[in-house]
């Protein structure tokens, strides 16, 4: 028989002195001995605290059978169950999201945001909430499960009628459930504020489910545009695929081919296993899938393609640079008209040494967001120097 009390201090005295694995051996020997909720408590936090998160979930769950109000154990099982979910998302176990989320009660967890401090710098996590939002609703998202994620996006939004993922996946359960005309719509907001690829590709792939691949092939393009200067390319394999379908439905197969091939050579430079998807349009338009190991310069050359088919829609605007913010990462542009235009550095082809003041240049505009006034705007983008500049 051990002596509870003297070993309850001895436990509690590691936990406070953050000597976690010894104090998880101590709680553990007490709880199998009496259990005592304490000592449960104990056992899953430290746990938590060494990161297992297996066994502090079912300590925790065993402990709420003692006492279902125990509100210190399910702080435990909170930051288990999360962390479980976050998981098993890296891990695309999508079913055991949806299983053990049902352990929580969204209502009951906080709406708070965390800060954590990590090399002297303050680093804000999305609150208890909101991970369990992001992570159930992507789970059924992934599952195909459109009328659920819809009830849950709504639901979440709710709370966070501003997060850009919940927005998504909104967007793509109403066209999931059959309203495309409303999921284009809403996609089309989102990529105003959130200016990534796979917008652009969730909007082309609702136009070309109504066979509209003119529109379709529109923002798949603008989506191979805004992909280039981002890291890991090879998990965006589906938008070079998607490019030379709606190619080849719009007869351009010399063009569908070479997209064709990028697809292919980001997943086999991967060592990715080939899906059937490619290999069946592969097929379709006669093509023999070689790898390519320098995506980077088919990239380059398809740019001028993507660039071309882009521009070529859009009037161009004569002006002159009027003054770069204090960051160096932005300025505006003074147009012909007189009217001034936001643009980013990235946009401007050419030396950016040569950007001061005066400059004359040639550019477009398209529609883009204000994120300090919350309202649409007006970029200018794919801006040039003037040739007599």
């Amino acid at each position: 028989m051990i002596d509870i009390e003297k070993e309850r201090k001895k436990a509690i005295d590691l936990r406070k002195s953050r000597q976690y694995g010894e104090a998880r051996e101590i709680f553990q020997k007490l709880w199998e001995e009496i259990n005592d909720k304490w000592d449960g408590w104990g056992l899953a936090l430290c746990c938590n605290q060494v990161k297992d998160f297996d066994a502090a979930y079912e300590t925790s769950k065993s402990v709420l059978e003692i006492d279902p109000e125990f509100q210190y154990i399910k702080q435990q099982l909170t930051r288990s169950v999360l962390q479980k979910m976050k998981d098993y998302d890296n891990k695309g176990m999508w079913d055991a999201i949806i299983k053990i989320s049902d352990n929580l009660v969204a209502n009951e967890l906080s709406t708070k945001d965390i800060i954590i401090n990590k090399n002297g710098k303050n680093i804000t996590l999305p609150s208890d909430r909101k991970t369990w939002y992001q992570k159930k609703s992507k789970a059924l998202e992934k599952l195909k499960r459109w009328d659920d994620c819809l009830e849950l996006t709504r639901k979440a939004l709710n709370d966070f009628p501003h997060e850009i993922w919940l927005k998504r996946r909104k967007a793509i359960s109403i066209g999931k459930t059959g309203d495309v005309e409303k999921a284009i719509e809403d996609l089309k907001e989102i990529s105003l504020q959130k200016t990534d690829w796979f917008i652009h590709r969730d909007i082309a792939v609702f136009y070309a489910y109504n066979e509209d691949y003119e529109k379709a092939l529109d923002y798949i393009i603008d989506g191979c545009l805004v992909s280039i200067n981002q890291p890991d390319p090879g998990f965006r394999w589906e938008l070079y695929y998607d490019a030379a379908l709606y190619l080849q439905k719009k007869g351009n197969i010399q063009m569908s081919e070479k997209h064709l091939l990028l697809s292919y050579s980001l997943r086999d430079n991967e060592g990715w296993k080939t899906p059937q998807d490619i290999s069946a349009l592969a097929n379709e338009i006669g093509l023999s899938l070689e790898s390519i190991e320098d995506t980077k310069a088919l990239t380059k050359e398809l740019r001028s393609f993507w660039e071309k088919h882009k521009f070529s829609k859009l009037p161009k605007h004569t002006g002159k640079i009027k003054t770069m913010l204090p960051n160096g990462k932005a300025g505006f542009i003074t147009s012909e008209n007189g009217k001034d235009f936001y643009f980013k550095i990235f946009s401007f082809n050419g030396n950016r040494k040569r950007i001061v003041s005066g400059l004359g240049v040639e550019f477009f505009v398209q529609e883009s967001f204000d994120r300090v006034k919350n309202e649409k705007a007006f970029q200018a983008v794919n801006i040039t120097p003037k040739k007599d500049a």
